[in-house]
């Protein structure tokens, strides 16, 4: 049966839109030429990339890109330890560590529905008391809940016995596999700049 043309109309935008509603919530963008679409991109995606080499799942979502809006994290990665391994096979990138990649449609809903909140880290790209004060507390205060709720499966993906990444011989790892302790909770400022944690112990 050959089907008329608004038939074969429909059919086409139905496919579409499935496509791109599977699109928007599990796919994945890693090309820089997404970003330059809008804008000029900065810095090097190369430096932040995800690591598939240390035996972890590629998260979906945005996984490039992470820079343009983060400068000061990034900034911060590039003097940590994390980015100066003398392993550079395994350095991490950003979506290694914090696994929970922005969908394409949290991206999307992020810059244009939700004008305040994006406003807020754009402007603090530019004022570091906006970026001190409201942005980073917020943004490390998120990131410390996820590696809690995780039990720190982001650090184990690479500091494993196995690899010889991790040390069992040291007193306070002893100390926290016998009290079952989460390594963010010791290592909570490893990466990037210090930022209180008061609560930590309710968590």
């Amino acid at each position: 049966m050959i089907l008329p043309t608004w038939g074969i109309l429909l059919l086409v935008g139905m496919v579409f839109v499935l496509g791109a509603g599977v699109f928007v919530s599990h796919g994945t963008v890693e090309a820089t030429g997404f970003c330059n679409t809008c804008h000029t991109a900065y810095y090097d995606a190369k430096e932040y990339a995800f690591n598939d080499k240390v035996g972890m799942q590629k998260p979906s979502g945005m996984l490039t890109g992470c820079a343009e809006c983060h400068p000061q994290p990034y900034a911060e990665f590039k003097r940590s330890v994390h980015f100066d391994t003398q392993k550079q096979a395994r350095r991490p990138g950003c979506t290694n560590c914090h696994t929970e990649a922005h969908s394409v449609f949290r991206w999307y809903d992020y810059m244009y529905w939700q004008p305040d909140a994006w406003k807020k880290v754009q402007l603090s790209i530019q004022d570091n008391a906006v970026w001190e004060k409201q942005v980073r507390p917020d943004l490390a205060g998120k990131a410390r809940t996820k590696f809690v709720q995780s039990d720190s499966a982001a650090c184990r993906g690479c500091h494993s016995e196995a690899a010889k990444t991790w040390r069992p011989d040291i007193k306070a790892h002893v100390q926290a596999v016998q009290s079952k302790e989460t390594c963010i909770k010791c290592h909570f400022n490893l990466v990037h700049a210090a930022v209180p944690w008061p609560d930590k112990d309710k968590k």
